[in-house]
Parts: structure tokens; C-alpha cells; sequence
């Protein structure tokens, strides 16, 4: 997230620590807002194929697969390394 895009800039003046970090959080705040209303327009039933994009991405043995990363991808692959 872009958050002093005009630091290089010789026509700007300088920005201070908390402005760069009010920028930052009003990105992030953005993009939180972004995906909600993505996930939120999302159909409830996926009857692409795209839905299976991951089944054959990860090549690692599942038992390999620590608990904790298992647990961390669970939304993304889950059904995948599970």
C-alpha cells in the first residue's frame, strides 16, 4: 500500500511519520472495505471450475505439512492439505 507515492517529488514538501501512517491505515481501511464488498458479492454456490484451481498446486506430502501452516491456509486450501 502506497503511502508517500510524492517522497521523490522536488515540488512536494516533505511528510511527516504520522501522516505516512495515517495514509497507511486509511489504505488499509480501503482494503478491508474492498474485500468485504468483494467476498459479499461473491456467489454462495461456485459452479465454475475455478473453485479447484489449487487441487493439484501443492505438491508437498500433506503429512510434511506442519499443523500450524495447515491452520493458516485452512480458508485458502484446506480441503487441499487437510
Amino acid at each position: 500500500m502506497i503511502t508517500d507515492y510524492d517522497c521523490w517529488h522536488p515540488e512536494h514538501s516533505s511528510v511527516t511519520v504520522a501522516e505516512i501512517i495515517a495514509n497507511l491505515n486509511r489504505n488499509s481501511d480501503n482494503a478491508q472495505a474492498v474485500l468485504r464488498a468483494a467476498v459479499r458479492q461473491m456467489p454462495a454456490e461456485v459452479t465454475c471450475r475455478c473453485s479447484q484451481a489449487l487441487a493439484y498446486a501443492i505438491l508437498t506430502d500433506k503429512k510434511l505439512i506442519p499443523a500450524a501452516a495447515k491452520k493458516r491456509l485452512a480458508a485458502i486450501v484446506g480441503k487441499y492439505i487437510s
